[in-house]
């Protein structure tokens, strides 16, 4: 997965989705309510989405193995193409109890 934001995109881990937002490990802390560019494919599937969203949180981490700081980026979806709000609620959709 891909976060950009002031024209710089950085590699980040996503760790929860849904079809309102995500959670990811960012290596950059990001200002809340920052507008910022995702790029990413849905496990599973080969299709790169590209979504814009506002950073609704921005916590440091403990640092990794490798000594570099972590921050937990939580990020409210504010723009999406049909097919992947479509991908995205198939998605969840198998997750989900019945």
């Amino acid at each position: 997965m891909q976060v950009s934001s002031s024209g710089r995109a950085e590699a980040a881990l996503l760790r929860d989705i849904s079809e309102i937002g995500l959670a990811c490990t960012s290596p950059q802390a990001i200002p809340e309510m920052t507008l910022i560019g995702l790029d990413f494919s849905l496990p599973g599937a080969s299709d790169k989405h590209h979504v814009k969203g506002a950073v609704v949180r921005c916590a440091p981490m403990s640092k990794g193995a490798d000594g570099a700081r972590r921050w937990d980026l939580a990020v409210f979806f504010t723009e999406m193409q049909t097919p992947t709000r479509v991908a995205l609620r198939n998605y969840v959709a198998k997750g989900k109890k019945v």
